[in-house]
């Protein structure tokens, strides 16, 4: 049996692995909130299979060698194309898969569907003799990125000058490991080869390469199945230094390892912002228990100072107003001029009263009800809040403020309204001495009855206007707040949403915790 040249083990792990990466992309990609700094690279890094890259001179057996390699019988349909100058003169790639070839900035790649090539690829380049100058570029950028580099000689002829400047260049600028396949060796006598071996070793000595790891192959002989092709050596070497279980398992590890820091940070992000969130709803919260139970504070302060007093002095002026109507119905004979004129100065003298009742009660109740708002804004739910962001105490109390004038106004205007409309009812008929003392008690029936009306009309009045008021300006604060945060309130909306990711990122840490467990060896 053919030793693999990648190991297959850890199948279903690595399945895993790349399921819980696709959603973790997935999710990163949906959240904006997330970092997805280097979730790309890792899953690159995930999908990138261990790739070898072939170098070697046209005619050299390099195309040959690949084909026996990935365990192309003879008369079967080569991968890569042998002594076809058009397709040797490209990049090729051989990649696992059910596809048309493809053509990408000068490089083909094939896909086969054949076991030797899962979890791997196989790229050839151009001969070394040919390499154009964009080829070159194009050969270097695989070489930086590739895992093992296979120098394929013809095992006749180890010298070309061009070569030994790219293995250089291969071993100190790219660093990469790289093996000498003397490839052809059913062309060769045994001392042609041996040559060909002390030539190689001498010149890796040259350029710093003590111990280079050498290999004398057949591909005609391998395709053959023949013994004696050196091919077996070739994958067991690669199998144990680059695709063995313990390198499989230390790539997963890696990823694993990434994708948990990456995890990590974007869990310490949605932390700081689940708290930060809990913050706004605790203020949110308390700003609504806040207004609620302002509302029955300043409700019942209201009705006691405000309502209670206008209703008393007015009862009071009326009485007085009442008096002297009377009065002046029982000796003068212009009744009715005398009554507006009365009325008029009433109405004057009230106005006056009520803008002094108004002013001195609200000014008071605003007093305690920013009092209130202090002691609001210094519990230890939003504190911190409150000192990150002072203005939104400053813009309650402004806003508190506001509303308390408009309501000042509106209960001038609207007592204005009740004031107008009394004593209109009553009839103030001029009289003689016959019926005086009749019309007097008929008109001092009606101002009582009128008196009892105005009052109930203003305490109804007052009623629904401290009602509305109050729970108008519940409505405005809130609002305004939100629209103050706008983004806060949205964050509020999504909470639950981002404890939920917070929960699938929990998930996904245990899920890596239980693949780490499996791959160990």
């Amino acid at each position: 049996m053919k030793t693999p040249l990648i190991s297959n083990k850890f199948k279903k792990e690595e399945a895993q692995l790349n399921k819980i990466l696709n959603e973790y992309l997935d999710l990163v990609y949906k959240n904006p909130i997330l970092d997805s700094d280097k979730i790309a690279e890792i899953k690159k890094e995930f999908e990138t299979p261990f790739n070898f890259v072939a170098i070697g001179k046209v005619k050299s057996g390099k195309s040959s060698f690949l084909n026996a390699l990935l365990g192309v019988k003879k008369g079967e349909e080569e991968i890569f194309k042998s002594g076809a100058a058009v397709e040797t003169s490209k990049i090729t790639i051989a990649r696992k898969g059910n596809k048309e070839p493809e053509i990408e900035n000068d490089v083909v790649i094939i896909y086969k569907d054949i076991e030797s090539l899962e979890g791997i690829e196989i790229i050839d380049t151009p001969g070394t003799d040919s390499i154009m100058e964009k080829h070159e570029k194009i050969t270097y950028d695989f070489l930086e990125n590739c895992n093992l580099v296979m120098f394929v000689f013809e095992a006749k002829n180890i010298y070309t000058k061009s070569d030994w400047e790219l293995i250089k260049k291969i071993v100190h600028q790219f660093k990469k490991d790289i093996i000498f396949i003397l490839q052809q060796k059913d062309r060769a006598k045994e001392e042609e080869i041996q040559t060909s071996k002390k030539e190689l070793i001498a010149k890796c000595n040259e350029i710093g390469i003590k111990d280079p790891k050498i290999f004398v192959t057949s591909a005609a002989l391998e395709m053959e199945s023949q013994e004696g092709s050196g091919f077996e050596e070739v994958r067991e070497y690669i199998f144990k230094e680059i695709g063995s279980h313990e390198k499989k398992s230390m790539k997963l590890k890696t990823i694993i390892n990434k994708l948990r820091d990456s995890i990590t940070n974007n869990e310490s992000i949605l932390e700081k912002e689940i708290n930060t969130i809990e913050d706004y709803r605790k203020y949110y919260e308390t700003l609504n228990m806040f207004l609620e139970d302002n509302y029955m504070f300043l409700k019942e302060n209201i009705e006691i100072t405000i309502r209670d007093s206008i209703i008393s002095y007015y009862s009071m002026k009326m009485k007085t107003l009442k008096d002297k109507v009377i009065s002046l119905y029982k000796t003068q004979s212009k009744v009715k001029d005398l009554v507006e004129a009365e009325l008029i100065q009433f109405r004057k003298d009230t106005n006056d009263m009520f803008k002094d009742i108004v002013n001195r009660n609200l000014n008071d109740i605003l007093k305690e009800q920013n009092k209130r708002i202090e002691k609001m804004f210094s519990k230890e739910e939003i504190a911190q809040k409150v000192k990150d962001e002072p203005y939104l105490k400053i813009q309650l109390q402004t806003d508190i403020e506001r509303y308390f004038e408009d309501f000042e106004r509106l209960i001038q205007r609207e007592l204005h309204k009740v004031l107008d409309d009394a004593f209109k009812s009553i009839k103030f008929k001029n009289k003689t001495l016959f019926n005086r003392i009749y019309l007097t008690r008929s008109i001092t029936k009606s101002i009582e009855e009128e008196i009892s009306l105005q009052e109930e009309k203003i305490k109804n009045l007052l009623n629904v206007l401290i009602d509305n008021f109050l729970k108008d300006m519940n409505t405005k604060t809130k609002t305004k707040m939100l629209e103050s945060h706008e983004d806060i309130q949205n964050k509020i909306d999504n909470l639950e949403k981002y404890q939920e990711i917070k929960r699938t990122l929990e998930n996904y840490m245990k899920q890596l915790e239980k693949i780490e467990q499996a791959i160990k060896l």
